[in-house]
């Protein structure tokens, strides 16, 4: 089966049920039976790392390495090696990361709503063709850029997600959101008027002169 068919959502739900590293070996590129398979598990691989940095999940823990089927040593190494650094950096969740349970399974469990999110799914796989042939305008961005834009959208996402899970539990008001997930007020209110406009959270009543927002929809994405 071809590495691109690797969904960054399941590598986040391996790790919430205790895996302490993933490693995934692809062959090299051009050598790929389907062309680009190669380079999507890259690109997939590469923005889960980057999210589980953001969560406070070594980035370590997940690797993308490459050799084809003939090279028996360089497989071994290569396995070898990623055992070691899996060993160095101990159980999941311990010394080696910046996040520990209980917040460590609520952490994971957004990372894998994030990377079940229709927009990480469409801009990864915008990676390559943004990257080389350019956007509708001929925009070519280069890795550097693409990586910022990749940054700036998992912190997003990542925010609407623990809004949500927080409205999963009970209607709140924008403040004690705020105060809950230490997110800005005004960034909070920027994301539940969004939230409320495409009809995933409403407002439920006032309290004092606080609205209280509640979720009226699962499917959000």
């Amino acid at each position: 089966m071809c590495t691109g068919r690797l969904d960054p959502a399941i590598v986040a739900k391996a790790f919430k049920k205790g895996l302490d590293g993933l490693l995934v070996v692809g062959c090299y590129f051009g050598d790929c039976h389907y062309i680009s398979g190669n380079y999507q598990a890259q690109a997939k691989i590469e923005m889960t790392r980057r999210l589980f940095e953001h969560i406070g999940v070594n980035p370590q823990r997940l690797a993308f390495k490459q050799c084809s089927s003939g090279e028996a040593a360089v497989f071994v190494e290569i396995v070898n090696t990623f055992d070691a650094t899996i060993r160095e950096l101990g159980p999941l969740g311990g010394d080696g990361d910046a996040v520990r349970n209980p917040a460590l399974s609520e952490k994971l469990a957004t990372a894998e709503a994030v990377l079940a999110g229709e927009k990480m799914r469409w801009v990864i796989g915008k990676k390559t063709p943004f990257t080389t042939s350019g956007n509708m305008y001929g925009e070519i961005f280069t890795e550097h850029e693409f990586n910022r834009a990749i940054d700036m959208i998992i912190v997003e996402e990542t925010e609407v997600q623990e809004i949500l899970g927080q409205l999963r539990q009970k209607a709140l008001s924008v403040a004690e959101l705020a105060g809950s997930l230490a997110i800005p007020p005004a960034r909070i209110f920027r994301y539940v008027t969004a939230l409320k406009r495409k009809g995933f959270v409403a407002l439920e009543g006032i309290s004092g002169r606080s609205p209280k927002y509640k979720l009226i929809s699962q499917e959000v994405s």
